[in-house]
């Protein structure tokens, strides 16, 4: 029984250049489809900064659920637009890396507001670590797409 396919006996130099550059060619594609628009870093940043702030006035019962809801919501919106289904948080090791940094930084910072406003009786402490935490979510999403466009592209 025969194929269609046609495959050389040996192959040739010339073939496996070609097929490394197509390689790099669709990594290059998905790499500029990954880009997230600036709603969704933005959006994710100002939903953890209102929690945060809704903890503050004792209202985080009804804002937990909304939370999810906005953050679910942004993820599917993201997969429509881009066309892409990918964890951008960990699918290379640079954006791995700056997710782990990431993470840490965010339980510090939510550890410490929490500490400040129920130990130390710091009013708006949680309010204020929120604010911190909605900036560093945005700055480290949009850097977290730039590592893992990177890493696409160099082949990682």
């Amino acid at each position: 029984m025969e194929n269609n396919f046609s495959t050389p006996s040996t192959p040739d130099a010339a073939h496996a250049l070609a097929a490394l550059n197509a390689a790099a060619e669709s990594r290059a594609r998905v790499a500029d489809r990954i880009t997230s628009p600036w709603w969704y870093h933005v959006g994710l940043g100002v939903a953890f900064a209102l929690v945060f702030v809704s903890m503050s006035l004792r209202m985080a019962n009804w804002a937990v659920g909304p939370f999810i809801l906005v953050v679910l919501g942004l993820g599917w919106t993201l997969q429509r637009s881009t066309g892409v289904s990918m964890d951008r948080y960990m699918s290379t090791p640079g954006a791995s890396q700056l997710s782990m940094a990431y993470v840490v930084a965010l339980l510090g910072l939510a550890a410490t507001g929490m500490y400040l406003e129920w130990g130390a009786d710091v009013r708006w402490a949680i309010a204020g670590a929120g604010v911190l935490i909605g900036a560093l979510t945005t700055g480290m999403g949009y850097r977290i797409d730039a590592a893992a466009r990177r890493d696409l592209r160099a082949g990682l």
